[in-house]
């Protein structure tokens, strides 16, 4: 049976470095990970510095080798970057001397002979991630927040299978990053986006993520498999509701006890 569109399997995923640069040691970043994501749904990668949440993100991305084991997405090996998967990294990639619009068309320029029909995906995404009015400006006259929006509907325009983000939202003052995840839900749900993102921020997690792979301390294995159920659709209304929810605050306390855990476990480890 073929996989759907928008599905990501990692299969026993290790990676090891050799260490033969600068005279480091051979590491062990990743240990038999594994991690599956259906379309549409919102997996988080979570868990303390080290843990090799980043390191994976990027091997999905194809922009790490992968020592052992198998990443698929929509069926097809990753054996490489590709169109098929989009990423927005923390820091703002937009490239300076473009205009927002331009910005958003660039991986549509570049990844496809379709040019007739670059204007209205353009079009769509602009209004979607709220850019429209400012399609001619250059992303030095934006804020913080507006620069990240055109990060992200550059990655969305080009239509991927999934959209991979890492702590996308981590340089952002606190109401505007709450504003970007509503605004990230809200298109990922409306377009059946499966997303895979870091995060080391636990409310995020539980408020954005379908799935979330906690990770121990490195190297990085998968300790637990974590799927907040509870509140349906109610979880991602807005802060007030989430915290309000009695579950919530249950899985948030038994996430920072591993957090601490693994923080414990880490400092015996180079003590």
């Amino acid at each position: 049976m073929s996989a759907e569109f928008g599905e990501l399997h990692v299969e026993s995923v290790s990676k090891r470095y050799s260490g033969n640069r600068r005279n480091a040691p051979p590491r062990l970043a990743l240990d038999s990970v594994s991690f599956d994501l259906s379309r549409g749904g919102v997996g988080v990668l979570l868990g303390p510095s080290g843990c090799g949440k980043s390191t994976l993100l990027r091997m999905v991305a194809g922009l790490e080798t992968i020592s052992e084991g198998r990443i698929t997405v929509s069926g097809r090996e990753v054996t490489g970057p590709g169109r098929d998967r989009g990423m927005v990294f923390q820091t703002y990639t937009s490239f300076p001397w473009l205009t927002v619009e331009e910005n958003v068309a660039y991986g549509l320029r570049i990844n496809s002979s379709a040019t007739g029909r670059h204007g209205g995906v353009v079009d769509y995404f602009l209004e979607r991630i709220g850019l429209a009015p400012f399609r001619k400006a250059y992303p030095d006259e934006l804020s913080g927040g507006m620069r990240q929006r055109v990060a992200i509907a550059r990655a969305l325009a080009n239509q991927p299978d999934i959209l991979l983000m890492d702590e996308p939202f981590g340089a952002l003052d606190p109401e505007t990053r709450w504003q970007m995840q509503e605004l990230v839900l809200g298109i990922v749900h409306k377009e059946r986006m499966t997303v895979l993102m870091v995060t080391h921020d636990i409310e995020e997690a539980i408020f954005m993520g379908d799935r979330i792979a906690f990770f121990s301390h490195g190297p990085g294995r998968v300790r637990e498999l974590i799927e907040p159920t509870f509140g349906g659709d109610e979880r991602r209304l807005d802060k007030a509701a989430l915290k309000a929810i009695p579950d919530y605050g249950v899985m948030e306390s038994r996430i920072l006890q591993m957090m601490r855990e693994e923080g414990a476990a880490a400092r015996a480890q180079t003590a």
